[in-house]
């Protein structure tokens, strides 16, 4: 009787928690364009940061079925997409390589493409709310040779923070790196994460 009364309660919460926080609005699905789809890599369920949104501009990255890296962006609750293919190509044969982007606290996008334990790719956007990208650049130029798993994270202030594994399985360290708004600079902490 206790372990009925048990999973009762249980499930009692969980749909008043499913129900308590469930959208209220249905969603709008839009189609931005097609894309690689021979395997997961714009999928990926390590992938961070696909899909960003800052002052209601909404930002997607994916490789398309030529293996370019694509970027998009629109209004929030628009239906059209502004498309971009880049110069930039990544090996989508191979799912670790996702795309990863960040839109910083001055409006620049960030991307980080192509990695599984490969030298560092990663570009900045040429102006803020841009898809057009500088060129291919280091970020602090120490440990870029060998990531993987790249993650870009916002801060409060409009700093983003960038992580990845250096090294191979079981033999790399997490590498995080801080790009300042202010200073308009990547710049390594003072410590690697083992």
């Amino acid at each position: 009787m206790t372990k009925c009364m048990c999973v009762f309660l249980f499930l009692s919460i969980c749909n008043k928690g499913i129900n308590g926080y469930a959208q209220t609005a249905p969603g709008k699905i839009t189609v931005i364009d097609s894309a690689w789809a021979n395997n997961s890599v714009n999928t990926v369920i390590f992938r961070k940061n696909s899909l960003v949104t800052f002052n209601r501009v909404q930002y997607a990255a994916y490789y398309d079925n030529e293996q370019f890296v694509v970027l998009a962006k629109r209004q929030t609750g628009a239906s059209k997409w502004q498309i971009q293919r880049t110069v930039y190509k990544g090996d989508a044969t191979d799912a670790h390589k996702d795309i990863c982007i960040m839109v910083d606290g001055a409006g620049y996008l960030h991307v980080a493409w192509g990695h599984h334990n490969q030298p560092l790719n990663y570009a900045l956007s040429k102006s803020p709310g841009s898809l057009e990208l500088s060129d291919r650049s280091a970020m602090t130029g120490n440990r870029e040779n060998k990531v993987t798993y790249p993650e870009f994270y916002k801060l409060p202030d409009g700093d983003i923070l960038f992580l990845y594994r250096d090294g191979a399985s079981g033999n790399g360290d997490l590498i995080m790196n801080r790009y300042s708004v202010a200073s308009k600079k990547m710049d390594a902490p003072a410590k690697r994460i083992n």
